[in-house]
């Protein structure tokens, strides 16, 4: 019985726990790792968020491309030219430029721009393609 006794007193001699200073540098360590997680877990949130802008901006310039091809002979589309689009429950400012490919060429480039301000200074996408302008 006194060896089981002997033993257990040596086992809690060993056993005295941490100091004040091992817990204090194991509780900063851990709020430095919750720190850098909420900031990766913030910056992710913000990703999501512009990449949703770019979809429905991707959107509106699919739609003009589109309406311009549909209309096909009868498009006279002028550079500059501006609208406007609602998606989700956004404005979303679209404004075309046309370029000429070659002279005498009737082919045209057309550029569709997408900003999410009426000022046109936030460009969110841009999307081109080539039509035949009246030429047959």
């Amino acid at each position: 019985m006194k060896s089981i006794i002997k033993t257990h007193s040596r086992l809690f001699k060993l056993a005295q726990g941490f100091t004040l200073l091992e817990v204090l540098v194991a509780l900063s360590i851990c709020a430095m790792a919750g720190i850098a997680a909420m900031q990766v877990a913030g910056e992710h949130i913000n990703h999501l968020s512009t990449l949703e802008q770019q979809t429905y901006a991707s959107w509106v310039a699919e739609n003009r491309l589109v309406e311009i091809v549909a209309k096909g002979d009868d498009w006279s589309g002028k550079n500059g030219e501006r609208g406007q689009e609602e998606i989700a429950g956004h404005a979303w400012y679209w404004q075309q430029k046309i370029i000429a490919t070659t002279a005498g060429s009737s082919f045209v480039k057309v550029t569709v721009e997408v900003y999410s301000d009426e000022e046109l200074k936030n460009s969110l996408y841009e999307l081109s393609t080539y039509v035949n302008k009246g030429g047959k």
